[in-house]
């Protein structure tokens, strides 16, 4: 009797075991955001806390990922002056892992498929800009340059009164983006946004 209660003990813990393993992608995949986040569109979220206001736009993206490169287009300004890395911006998969801003060395490696990628995105293109009251003060981030563009920076300056706009371009490591629910990152001085982009 006793060996029989210890083979069933052995078979329930190893059943719990394989329902864990099984149960953890889906519960790495099930991200959570703040209740600073808005979406202002099917393919647009607005994040706004006391630190920082941003915007990001994803029209073409949401439902075009086939290839290696998304394009979310971006807006951002914090209530006090700060200095953004281009180290410091990543997509965070459904899985949990972050993949990094694209190096200004990887869109001249690939340019002709990422002027491609915008030229597509125009059509479906958002004013992200909109949403601040603060327009008239607005500036590139210069994080990338196409051909005959500004000169490229790794890191842009926002503050109260003033906005930064642009590009983010991100390059699947497996040459494609899988269907779900990312999250856009950006660290600055006073805490972290995290942003819902969720592909279809």
């Amino acid at each position: 009797m006793i060996g029989y209660r210890r083979r069933t003990a052995v078979v329930w813990v190893v059943s719990c075991c394989a329902m864990l393993a099984l149960a953890g992608p889906q519960l790495v995949a099930q991200q959570e955001f703040s209740s600073a986040n808005k979406k202002r569109g099917k393919a647009v979220v607005e994040y706004r806390d006391k630190a920082a206001h941003v915007v990001a736009a994803y029209n073409y993206s949401q439902r075009n990922h086939g290839s290696r490169w998304i394009v979310i287009q971006a807006a951002l300004s914090t209530s006090k002056e700060t200095t953004i890395q281009r180290q410091e911006i990543a997509l965070r998969t459904p899985q949990g892992r972050e993949i990094p801003l694209a190096t200004q060395t990887r869109i001249g490696e690939d340019v002709m498929k990422v002027e491609q990628l915008l030229q597509n995105a125009k059509v479906q293109a958002h004013d992200v800009a909109s949403y601040f009251r603060q327009q008239d003060r607005l500036e590139d981030m210069q994080l990338f340059r196409l051909p005959f563009g500004p000169v490229v920076h790794d890191e842009f300056i926002v503050d109260r009164d003033h906005i930064a706009s642009g590009p983010l371009f991100f390059e699947s490591p497996t040459g494609a983006w899988e269907r779900g629910t990312y999250a856009l990152v950006i660290r600055h001085g006073e805490g972290t946004a995290e942003m819902p982009i969720e592909l279809e």
